[in-house]
């Protein structure tokens, strides 16, 4: 059992909890696996677990990281566990985390366990970097386009609105077009900046909420190309997780729930807390996936068997690697269509400009031929 439930969430006005979010925020998780790891090899190595703790205090460079393993290290030299130690800084130590250094306690085995658990956390993190690479580019190129697009509006533009404002002739109408949106660039620079601005806050805020959230994830799911990406990283993150809890000796009802929240998606946790009822009244875990839909019928099949022969743990596996070739697979599909059609997407509109501002000169050179 996950040690400490209690302690997980501190009052929001208590010093753990305000520790937590200063000292804790954005450690990657490389860095955890990392940190894990040379903890199981020291531990492994017959070194004591507050010694261990105290030579990656004293090597580590990231101060925030830093200070968190020196108030573990304080926790376990008073007799604390590692498992509640490390459970009292949840945006550092996953709830899979926690789980598995517990489990690693209990059945002495805590080196093994450790080391398991750094490899679990290197496969989410490169699952994590894959899918981030995928919104990378498109937000990348979008962002190159509208700042070309924004010089030319506001710098080249109005130099041939000047040039044609001497010929007292009428513009074409593409042209008028551009020039107006350029006369216009700054204040229109403005309210679009500001209603960005207001949308990404009002966005922040939702998905601040229980029911915001779970919308916004929902809707997300629901992009093109991008949506399937997210369910199979998802699905991958929840099958891996239950896997290694598995394996570990942890019961299926408690490893249901920690899994759940490692999906990362909330509308998918949502969707994933409908199993555990039926597992409770004691139905098979492949019934109440299948009747999900969030798993592919090959899938549930596998889990299925798995339960049957006692190795549900390694069909999990299966199932998540499964779906980690998916997402490889996914974006490497994306990828390659989406350059070709931001491409060509910018270069439609800096052309369709550059032809506004030189039909004028092309008009009236075609009247004087």
């Amino acid at each position: 059992m996950v040690p400490g439930r209690a302690e997980r969430h501190p009052k929001p006005g208590a010093p753990g909890s305000r520790y937590a979010r200063v000292l804790t925020s954005r450690i990657s998780r490389r860095k955890v696996a990392l940190l894990v790891r040379q903890l199981g090899v020291m531990v492994g190595a017959g070194l004591p677990l507050a010694e261990s703790l105290s030579v990656l205090c004293r090597q580590e460079e990231n101060r925030r990281l830093q200070a968190a393993l020196e108030r573990v290290a304080r926790d376990v030299e008073s007799g604390s566990s590692l498992a509640v130690a490390m459970n009292r800084h949840p945006r550092i130590f996953s709830r899979l985390a926690v789980a598995m250094t517990a489990s690693g306690e209990t059945g002495g085995r805590l080196d093994q366990s450790l080391l398991r658990l750094a490899t679990e956390l290197e496969k989410a993190a490169a699952v994590q970097q894959q899918v981030r690479g995928a919104f990378a580019y498109p937000l990348v190129v979008g962002a190159i386009g509208v700042l070309v697009v924004s010089v030319i509006l506001w710098r080249v533009v109005p130099v041939f609105s000047e040039l044609y404002a001497g010929l007292d002739a009428e513009l074409p109408l593409l042209t008028r077009i551009v020039v107006d949106v350029s006369g216009s660039f700054g204040g229109w620079a403005l309210l679009g900046g500001s209603a960005l601005a207001g949308a990404a806050a009002g966005i922040a805020h939702l998905r601040r909420t229980e029911v915001g959230g779970a919308f916004c994830d929902r809707v997300a799911l629901r992009i093109p190309l991008f949506g399937p990406l997210l369910r199979q990283a998802g699905t991958s993150r929840f099958c891996r997780t239950l896997s290694v809890l598995t394996e570990a000796g942890i019961p299926v009802l408690e490893g249901l729930e920690v899994a759940r929240r490692a999906v990362g998606n909330r509308h998918l946790e949502a969707v994933i807390a409908d199993v555990r009822p039926s597992v409770e009244a004691g139905s098979s875990l492949a019934d109440p996936l299948r009747q999900t839909g969030l798993l592919s019928p090959m899938a549930v099949q596998m889990v299925g068997v798995g339960e049957r022969t006692g190795e549900l743990d390694a069909s999990l596996e299966k199932v998540a690697e499964f779906y980690e070739d998916e997402v490889r697979r996914t974006t490497a599909t994306i990828l390659p269509l989406l350059e070709p059609l931001l491409i060509l997407i910018l270069g439609l509109v800096i052309g369709a400009i550059v032809i506004a501002m030189y039909l004028p000169i092309w008009t009236l050179v075609g009247r004087l031929a």
